[in-house]
């Protein structure tokens, strides 16, 4: 029997689901907690064992040098954890949790897990795109594609005629805003926006840290509470229980007791805004941002529709936010599922386009195989995806009018950049003029960089090398300074970068294709080996 899996990998929590036999999308359950979704926590419990999930995050303040919390956050960095002797990247920790939703949808469904796709947040850029494709060829999975969540959400949106909506996508670790639009047989993506330093666990964080200062203020403790890390834990289940209630209620009792010393903290809801003002701030300015972005592109601005999604979304000043400053009527739309539902849909769609052999063959086997109907695979298959550009691309080039650029090349150095975020894919071929700094040059380097923060700038600290993305042009007869180099830019739809540098007068030239990425396939390979020696349960 086929399945077709998709995975909203998310910083705090994670979800699987699949297509079910009358074409519905349909979340897996996790083994353990029979819930629907699996807090995205890592406990190196040993060597060759981890604990994925509500276990491990119950530990993760007992055992902080064993726990790996908020993952996502390092997609696309070079960061590196040690247990056992044995390094991981944020790649291979994220397969771990891979391997068990895997391992939950295996044993949900009783069909094996192989093809999947995996939702990415709309802003993340190539390297953090394809630091997460990695991470599931690490769990041993075949990715069959990598879709924005706010694309998979709207997969999920049923739409009559054409409607412009905003996906206010607020999780537990990142946030985005993407402006879509969405027909019947067809999801345009026209602008996105986010941060990846922003979250629900960021409004959790705060609500702890006023539930501790109320305690010690009024219970007057023996020793510090804030050093002991069992109480740490505990608040921190306090405060996630918590904000969760004050969705429904306007205050929450809070009992706490510690060294001798209670305390019941009445928390409102009123007072949960004004702690956490700042960072809904933040989010409504990224609103805002991207707002302007669409008109920029000559779209009026009118929003059609507002979409909630991710869970920390449910907190009511989202909505009275987004109300207040833009004059919308935000829905929630299946905040917590929406995302893995629509990677499901996607990952049925997947199916037919990728058939070497024609279509409707294609559809007729699924069907077969899977009892859905043929027009609804058929409905879904040809939902036309146009996506853009999360983040911009350029080359690395000199200021050869700093005076100090021959002492210090790199102070004097900027980025160029060719593609732009917000243009769709694939973008066309962007020439550049370059021209050589030095008398005498007999080669050029090309070096290409990815925007590295929200805002495209060209210093060359706001932009991040990219692996492999280099290349280098010799053998060049003298050349006089400022002999013109020509160089073009392009990115197809599978994010692909293809850089064409030329010098015209030899006519020799570099074309460097490169899927932008932090690891090797080397080292892909041997995290992959490492990973499938190591037993991982709920």
């Amino acid at each position: 029997m086929d399945t077709y899996f998709g995975i909203d990998l998310g910083t705090t929590y994670s979800a699987i689901a699949y297509i079910d036999d009358t074409g519905r999308p349909t979340p897996v359950r996790n083994s353990m907690t029979n819930e629907d979704t699996t807090p995205s926590v890592v406990w190196f419990e040993s060597a060759d064992n981890v604990v994925v999930g509500r276990t491990a995050k119950d530990v993760a303040q007992l055992y902080p040098e064993r726990v790996v919390s908020l993952v996502k956050r390092y997609m696309g960095k070079e960061e590196a954890w040690e247990f056992d002797g044995r390094p991981h990247t944020a790649e291979s920790i994220s397969a771990l949790i891979l391997k068990q939703l895997a391992q939950d949808a295996a044993t949900y469904t009783g069909r094996e897990v192989t093809d999947v796709v995996i939702t990415v947040p709309a802003y993340f850029g190539m390297l953090e795109r394809d630091a997460t494709r990695n991470a599931g060829r690490i769990a041993g999975l075949n990715v069959v594609g990598i879709v924005p969540e706010p694309v998979a959400a709207a997969l999920q949106y049923e739409v009559d005629g054409d409607r412009t909506v905003l996906v206010f996508d607020l999780g537990g670790g990142t946030f985005d805003t993407t402006v879509i639009k969405v027909s019947a047989g067809a999801v345009d993506v026209l602008c996105t926006d986010g941060d990846q330093e922003l979250g629900g666990a960021d409004w959790d964080a705060r609500l702890a840290d006023h539930l501790v200062q109320q305690f010690i203020d009024k219970a007057s403790p023996d020793g510090d509470p804030r050093d002991d890390e069992q109480f740490l834990q505990e608040i921190a289940r306090i405060a996630e229980d918590t904000k969760k209630m004050l969705s429904q209620a306007e205050s929450r009792p809070v009992a706490i007791r510690y060294g001798g010393g209670s305390a019941m903290i009445e928390v409102s809801r009123a007072k949960f805004n004004e702690l956490t003002k700042d960072l809904m701030d933040r989010a409504v300015e990224y609103t805002r941002r991207t707002i302007e972005t669409l008109k920029s592109k000559g779209h009026p601005g009118t929003i059609d529709d507002v979409l909630l999604v991710g869970g920390s979304s449910k907190m009511p000043m989202v909505a009275e936010r987004l109300t207040d400053e833009f004059g919308w009527t935000p829905r929630l739309h299946d905040p917590d599922l929406a995302v893995a539902k629509g990677a499901a849909r996607f990952a049925l769609s997947r199916a037919v386009w990728d058939w070497p052999g024609g279509a409707e063959d294609r559809i007729e086997q699924i069907a077969r195989n899977t009892g859905i109907a043929p027009a609804a695979i058929e409905a879904n298959a040809n939902r036309k995806i146009t996506n853009v550009l999360p983040k911009a691309f350029g080359v690395k080039l000199v200021d050869s009018e700093n005076p100090d650029w021959e002492r210090d090349p790199d102070a004097a150095s900027y980025i160029h950049h060719l593609v732009h975020a917000n243009e769709s894919l694939p973008s066309g071929a962007r020439p550049l003029q370059a021209q050589t700094v030095a008398e005498g040059q007999t080669a050029i380097t090309i070096e290409i960089y990815e925007q590295a923060g929200s805002v495209e700038s060209r210093d060359l600290s706001a932009n991040a090398a990219v692996d492999k993305g280099a290349g280098e042009i010799s053998g060049l007869p003298p050349l006089r300074m400022g002999s013109p180099i020509a160089i073009s830019m392009q990115v197809d739809e599978e994010g692909t970068l293809s850089v064409h540098a030329a010098e015209p007068s030899t006519g020799k030239d570099l074309t460097i294709d490169v899927r932008v990425s932090v690891l090797s396939e080397e080292e892909v390979v041997t995290a992959r080996q490492a990973v499938s020696a190591i037993t991982v349960r709920a």
